[in-house]
């Protein structure tokens, strides 16, 4: 069998034929510590390889499913012109009728990711794992920045629910108690769940993978001690396999930091159980 290491393992079907489309966007422009994650698709797909393509938990195979990988979105010119590139991409593949896989890239692609979602859906739930809540106004001069991408994101949709969130400076603390905002450092619960599904609308999931403690995900720009662990997190994503996913974006992987392919070896193994759950 002939290996491609520039796409997803698998992802062989045409685009006209698949119904789920992932694509990567080589973007880390505000990154605010360490650069690196324009790497990450790179990254996660040459690491996906070396992963099994059943989920035993899932009982499902990716050959039973019918996905295409786009590779790189071709990015150029100010952060407004590529978030208008990453915006018109998704409308175009959710017009199509199919869902999104999209690997970063640094936070902020979500904002743009999300406005496109909006065009093709009246209301949505966006659910956030991360690290960190961010949720400042601007950050370095910047309110585009990836440490504003929720809210922005907020602006656009307000049904955001977020976890594994333990950092954030005093003003977005502030923010969140003004705001009542659902936002939690633990797992979702059950109940969690219960909640969201009421709402039945249909869920959008971005995972920055500092949600991981930096013991399971060194290769990331800014890790935070305290963390999930690994099958904390894949335990969690279980929870929404029932539920309407749309799509998801997994970002902050900076393969440069990362040691023995951890980090990419964890995210791609997510990107498999998040495409058998789609």
């Amino acid at each position: 069998m002939f290996i491609d290491l520039s796409t997803y393992m698998l992802a062989d079907s045409t685009y006209s034929n698949a119904d789920i489309v992932i694509f990567s966007i080589p973007y880390d422009g505000t990154t605010s510590f360490k650069p690196g994650a324009r790497d990450g698709g790179k990254s996660i797909r040459e690491a996906s390889w070396g992963l099994e393509s059943y989920s035993p938990i899932l009982d499902k195979d990716l050959t039973e499913i019918n996905f295409c990988d786009l590779k790189d979105l071709d990015i150029y010119g100010s952060q407004k012109d590529i978030f208008n590139m990453i915006e018109n991409e998704v409308k175009r593949i959710l017009k199509d009728n199919k869902k999104i896989c999209i690997f970063g890239g640094e936070h902020s692609i979500t904002y743009p990711i999300v406005k496109g979602i909006k065009e093709e859906y009246d209301d949505f739930v966006v659910v956030q794992f991360d690290a960190h809540a961010d949720l400042r106004d601007e950050y370095l001069g910047n309110k585009f920045s990836h440490a504003c991408v929720m809210r922005r994101v907020r602006e656009i949709n307000n049904k955001v629910f977020q976890f594994g969130i333990r950092s954030g400076d005093k003003e977005e603390w502030e923010f969140i108690k003004k705001n009542n905002i659902y936002l939690k450092s633990t797992l979702p619960s059950k109940e969690d769940i219960e909640y969201i599904k009421e709402l039945n609308l249909p869920v959008y999931l971005t995972v920055d993978i500092d949600v991981l403690d930096p013991a399971y995900a060194p290769g990331t720009g800014t890790p935070e001690p305290g963390g999930y662990s690994s099958r904390e997190l894949f335990n969690s994503l279980y929870l929404f396999k029932d539920l309407d996913i749309i799509g998801f974006d997994i970002v902050e992987v900076a393969p440069i930091y990362d040691i023995a392919n951890i980090t990419a070896i964890t995210a791609a193994k997510i990107a498999r159980e998040l495409l058998l759950i789609l």
